[in-house]
């Protein structure tokens, strides 16, 4: 990037190895580190209609790859990267692929600072729930 700070689509694409390390006494059990784009591919599979939240969305992930959790720190970071980069692809006329205003809190809110905060994201959902309405 120009200003010498990393792009999202970088952070995304950066290459590394997903494991699984001991959730010590916090988690009780194993503890999934996902990539990126493990995180990414999630977003994408909600459904058109739906939304999904990061706490259904670990459970989900740990219990594909074999482990017991899946870190909420690393969850946590890696949506917004999935979105701050879906949102840089947008600005260069690209189409939005990850549909990640289809990700609330679990109180039904979106997040405050992923792109267009919260009250962006829910136009998105909005009119997209509209279309599907028909």
């Amino acid at each position: 990037m120009k200003n010498g700070r990393t792009s999202w689509q970088a952070k995304l694409d950066r290459v590394q190895e997903w494991k699984i390390v001991d959730g010590g006494n916090r988690f009780h059990g194993n503890l999934l580190i996902p990539t990126p784009r493990q995180i990414e591919s999630l977003v994408r599979e909600i459904p058109l209609g739906a939304v999904s939240n990061p706490k259904l969305m670990r459970a989900t992930l740990a219990k594909r790859l074999g482990a017991d959790h899946t870190c909420p720190l690393c969850m946590g970071i890696f949506l917004r990267i999935a979105a701050e980069a879906c949102e840089e692809s947008a600005r260069l006329g690209l189409t939005r692929h990850t549909p990640y205003w289809r990700v609330v809190d679990q109180k039904g809110k979106h997040f405050p600072k992923w792109p267009g905060g919260t009250d962006g994201q829910k136009a998105i959902l909005d009119q997209e729930l509209k279309d599907l309405m028909g």
